[in-house]
């Protein structure tokens, strides 16, 4: 028998024997050692699961509001603010008000319509761009056109903060006066007469936010510069029910 296969016949006698320096009293430490471990991480395995459940099921029972978002402290949600309307937009409503107005006071006028834009006392009808907002500039400022007998003309309409327009109106007036209206705001009617024939009829509305609104009727085309005529076609009684009529919105 070679010295291999001797080595070899006593590995296989001694392979399930405990070594010589076996300890028993350290093996079941170390097996318990293993079985704490072994819980330890059980118990955050089962915590871990616990808290993803809770988390998944936590907002299907919170209230909602009535667009589905989670309510907070049980206050609604702040509510946005509207949307602010652009000076086109203002001029062709309070334009659209003042047509049909104007049609029901004045059944004589024909071809009715009104133009708006933002931030200049006058312009070009022809011109597609509008001129550079000045300091002095209304906000909104056009025209509410119309024909009658004699030809084509129109009214000329103001909103602005610029008080010069309350201190200038009865400058040259024959009759200028202030009417309180019951809403809080006043009214300024004026009249400016060339011989016994009425060049100009003005009303101002000033209201208790700043705004002033004023709508003039003259003796020619304020739109144009033209269409010379002996008097204004509006007189001031109808412009003021033009300035105070509810439908028409000037704010």
């Amino acid at each position: 028998m070679s010295e291999q296969e001797i080595r070899e016949g006593m590995l296989l006698a001694v392979w399930d024997e405990p070594p010589l320096d076996f300890d028993p009293d350290k093996l079941i430490r170390r097996v318990e050692q293993k079985k704490s471990r072994r819980r330890a991480l059980v118990a955050v395995g089962v915590a871990t699961a616990m808290i993803v459940v809770t988390s998944l099921a936590l907002p299907g029972l919170l209230p909602r509001d009535q667009d589905g978002q989670l309510a907070s402290n049980g206050q609604p949600p702040p509510s946005s603010a509207p949307p602010s309307v652009s000076a086109e937009k203002k001029g062709q409503r309070i334009g659209d008000k003042l047509t049909e107005k104007l049609g029901l006071r004045m059944t004589n006028f024909k071809e009715v319509y009104a133009s708006f834009r933002g931030g200049a006392y006058a312009y070009n009808p022809n011109s597609p761009t509008t001129p550079p907002q000045r300091p002095w500039d209304p906000e909104l400022s056009g025209f509410v056109h119309f024909t009658d007998e004699i030809g084509p003309t129109a009214l000329r309409v103001i909103l602005t903060k610029d008080r010069t327009v309350a201190e200038q109106i009865c400058a040259g007036a024959t009759t200028c006066r202030d009417v309180a209206q019951s809403d809080g705001t006043t009214v300024t009617e004026a009249q400016i007469m060339e011989g016994q024939e009425l060049a100009r009829s003005v009303v101002l509305r000033k209201f208790p936010s700043g705004y002033f609104a004023e709508i003039s009727s003259f003796n020619y085309n304020p739109a144009t510069g033209q269409g010379l005529r002996q008097a204004a076609p509006v007189p001031v009684e109808v412009l003021t029910t033009l300035v105070t009529d509810p439908d028409v919105h000037w704010e």
